[in-house]
């Protein structure tokens, strides 16, 4: 402890330099993060004020002002890219190696809207070892045999997990 107070001592200025280095330093981010918050509120603000309620997009769409068919064409790639991100899931735990092993075995199912996707089996042994295997799935199905817990992996996978709502009637 005393050489602590020893170091203190002789390097005192450098300390305080060094402190108040650091300081300025947060001081400068903190003013960079400031004004960068400043400039997302004015776009948000501004888009807000543009937009409004769903009647002024509408017409902000019709008008000139913005390219609706390129904005559409935008929004039909986008959805296109969420369809095919790999979304559906489906798992099944199960015990590959008899009555004396516990369900550390598993098969797992990542399938997009379009059915395609793979399945991962992980067989566990009481020996230590594990094998791994992996098989692709297009449109629901493998070009490899599958086990029972893969198809079952599968089919969760491909149940709706929310069940759509009904429209309401037109009037």
């Amino acid at each position: 402890m005393e050489y602590v107070y020893k170091m203190l001592n002789l390097y005192t200025s450098e300390v305080i330099l060094g402190c108040v280095g650091i300081q300025v330093g947060l001081l400068l981010l903190w003013i960079t993060a400031q004004i960068r918050l400043g400039r997302q509120k004015r776009a948000i603000c501004s888009l807000t004020e543009k937009l409004g309620d769903g009647d002024r997009l509408k017409s902000l769409l019709e008008s000139e002002e913005v390219d609706g068919e390129k904005l559409i064409t935008y929004l039909r790639g986008l959805n296109e890219n969420l369809e095919q991100l790999k979304g559906r899931i489906g798992l099944v735990r199960y015990n590959a190696m008899g009555e004396r092993a516990t369900e550390m075995s598993f098969s797992l199912a990542i399938l997009d809207e379009g059915k395609d996707g793979v399945v991962i089996s992980s067989l566990f042994s009481n020996q230590g070892q594990s094998y791994i295997y992996a098989k692709p799935v297009a449109k629901g199905e493998s070009s490899y045999r599958l086990s029972k817990e893969e198809e079952k992996a599968i089919d969760q996978a491909l149940k709706p997990t929310v069940e759509p709502e009904e429209e309401p009637a037109q009037v």
